[in-house]
């Protein structure tokens, strides 16, 4: 399933990208962890992950999305590196939907259109013809065969209208066809997703508008050519729907998550959307779900609730975890997380137990600076001058000058990244973070690990007081910074 964490319509997939969550803090509640908290970033959010990509047939390569931009490692998260937005495309709020193809090309759909690059994250190109400028709300890469995708673009009509399309992909991003008909013009499309096992079906979750602006999904048998509307219970403006996963077998088995305020709930169909059964209902956001490879199991996770875990044939879970995952990624090589650094213990780390325990692949300050790229490519040309504040705002413990970029490694032709620098005595270099991070026993959850300084921390939670945090990953509301 696709990995979507974060409470955007990325969530869905994969990492049931989290799906956003309201969280109220008080004032005194902030104080007292001011000591624990990081200042924000460069676009005024708080410095976390909400999104990891595993490449389909190369478990070391790993992407994630940040709110300060795109991480990316070929060594399996024993190093990473930096990619600045501008480069990809997007900025702000903005959370897009990241996907590796099979051969290795990266897709980000974003605001302006769909961003690609096939030289591991160098250089990036909007795609043309009838797909320039338009608005990609989410994209899924095909399980069984990832040099396929699909995506879909809207583009407002105005009076609560819209085009909306779903377009395919059959040769890793070359070329991209508009899949059958428009959907209706009063649907407002969130998450989509294709059945693994039966390439012509194909679910767009969203809502309608007014008067009831309930949720929905669309669903096509025939690769779009006709699309039905099946209502979703539960679901409105209020209460949107995004696609967890697809069953790898059945494409009538179908995970919905429900983004609530305060809570959220996991919905199961099992007749292709025609009946939905709530199987889990939680404290707070669910910015995490995944469905095993097989299918066989599926988790849960959420800042308020930890990580559960249940089998797919009862759905009953159990937690397993106090991780508060922002994202989960199920992937043959284990499960990652995005993680809560100074409550988990991580940025982003991986369970080889099933999700009961995670062993740190990237702390906040691990970052390596800018990837390895040939002078004259888009990272090291844009990139560089922005990873300064960057650097200081993740308090990054990397050693050497210019972190990189602009170094003419072979990130200047297809295979991506470079090597990346040795770590250097004294802790510092480009690995996981702290000097001992790397021998650092699994979590389960609940750990500080670094205190910054109390200052600006505490300046960050007096900005924060009163707000409300959604990551939404990749969906349209965050997107369009509505919250």
């Amino acid at each position: 399933m696709r990995s979507h964490a974060s409470k955007t319509p990325r969530a869905r997939r994969g990492q049931s990208a989290p799906r956003p969550g309201a969280v109220a803090a008080s004032a005194a509640a902030l104080i007292a962890t001011a000591a624990l908290a990081a200042p924000a970033s460069a676009n005024g959010r708080f410095p976390a992950a909400g999104l990891i990509a595993a490449h389909p047939g190369d478990p070391s390569r790993l992407l994630v999305r940040a709110t300060y931009g795109v991480l990316t490692s070929r060594d399996g998260g024993a190093s990473w590196h930096w990619i600045c937005e501008p480069v990809v495309g997007f900025g702000g709020n903005e959370d897009p939907m990241l996907a590796f193809l099979a051969d290795g090309t990266i897709v980000a759909g974003v605001f302006q259109g769909l961003s690609a690059s096939r030289n591991g994250g160098c250089d990036w190109a909007f795609a043309g013809g009838d797909l320039a400028d338009r608005y990609v709300v989410d994209l899924s890469a095909d399980r069984e065969d990832p040099s396929r995708a699909v995506l879909v673009v809207s583009s407002g009509l105005g009076a609560g209208r819209f085009l909306t399309q779903l377009w395919e992909t059959a040769d890793n991003a070359g070329a991209w066809t508009q899949a059958g008909g428009d959907l209706p013009e009063d649907f407002l499309a969130l998450t989509v997703d294709a059945a693994p096992s039966d390439r012509d079906r194909v679910y767009v979750s969203g809502r309608f508008g007014a008067p009831m602006y309930a949720g929905a999904l669309q669903r096509t048998s025939d690769r779009g050519a006709t699309w039905e509307r099946l209502d979703i219970p539960g679901s409105d403006d209020r209460h949107l729907p995004y696609i967890g996963a697809i069953d790898p077998a059945d494409p009538d088995t179908l995970y919905v998550r429900l983004d609530g305020d305060p809570t959220d709930a996991v919905l199961v169909s099992r007749d292709g959307g025609e009946s939905f059964t709530t199987v889990f209902e939680s404290q707070g956001d669910l910015l995490g779900f995944a469905l095993s490879p097989d299918g066989d199991a599926v988790i849960v996770g959420g800042g308020a609730d930890g990580i559960w875990r249940a089998p797919t044939s009862s759905l009953e879970f159990e937690k397993i975890s106090d991780v508060g995952a922002r994202c989960l990624t199920w992937t043959p090589a284990g499960i990652f997380a995005c993680g809560e650094e100074f409550k988990d213990g991580f940025t982003v780390g991986k369970s080889s137990d099933g999700g009961a325990t995670f062993s740190a692949l990237l702390h906040l300050d691990g970052l390596c600076g800018p990837l390895e790229c040939a002078p004259e490519s888009g990272v090291a040309s844009i990139c560089q001058d922005l990873w300064g504040a960057t650097r200081a705002t993740i308090g990054s413990q990397q050693c050497g000058g210019d972190g990189g970029a602009g170094t003419g490694g072979e990130g200047s032709g297809a295979g991506g990244a470079g090597p990346a620098p040795a770590p250097e005595a004294g802790g510092c270099g480009c690995k996981i973070g702290a000097a001992a991070a790397e021998a650092a026993a699994p979590r389960g959850g609940g750990v500080g690990w670094l205190a910054l300084s109390a200052a600006a921390a505490l300046a960050w939670a007096r900005r924060r007081v009163g707000e409300r945090h959604r990551y939404i990953s990749g969906s349209p509301l965050s997107r369009a910074g509505v919250d």
